[in-house]
């Protein structure tokens, strides 16, 4: 498994294409990635979303753009990052399905909620800490890439 992982003016990231293969992730020097990513067009091939979450931004609200966003687009793979970013990676997991989710932790309790409609495809929740990408059983390690703003996560 091998991700990169981009920093993106606006501009560049409507124009990126991702066709080549390899799973890609992108964030924004500023902007919003997920409208960014909501407008991009579909033929450029898979992007998937880089969010950062926190108290102006809670991993509920995340889960439901990646939900939205999956219908727009054809991407495979999100990465949550900020604080805690694995717990809210845990809650954002919950809410990408049909099922009642009944969840509590240390960042969210949930009980008998939805968050429908599910993406029409799975989609793996990484999270973003000291340098590695986790999804609950893998592990990437990060690596800077020629291109500037870029690391590429791998399994090492």
């Amino acid at each position: 498994m091998e991700m990169t992982h981009v920093v993106l003016e606006l501009a560049d990231l409507v124009r990126l294409d991702t066709r080549s293969g390899g799973a890609v992730v992108a964030s924004l020097v500023a902007g919003d990635v997920v409208v960014a990513l909501g407008a991009r067009d579909r033929s450029l091939g898979p992007l998937g979303p880089w969010l950062t979450v926190g108290p102006d931004y809670p991993a509920s609200m995340a889960a439901r753009d990646v939900a939205t966003l999956a219908w727009l687009g054809d991407f495979e793979h999100v990465v949550i990052a900020g604080e805690r970013a694995s717990e809210q990676a845990a809650v954002v997991r919950a809410m990408l399905t049909d099922d009642e989710i009944n969840l509590e932790s240390d960042v969210l309790t949930l009980r008998g909620a939805y968050n429908r409609p599910a993406p029409p495809r799975p989609i793996t929740v990484w999270y973003s800490l000291d340098g590695h990408l986790g999804d609950g059983t893998t592990v990437l390690d990060g690596a800077p890439v020629d291109a500037p703003d870029a690391t590429r996560y791998f399994r090492d």
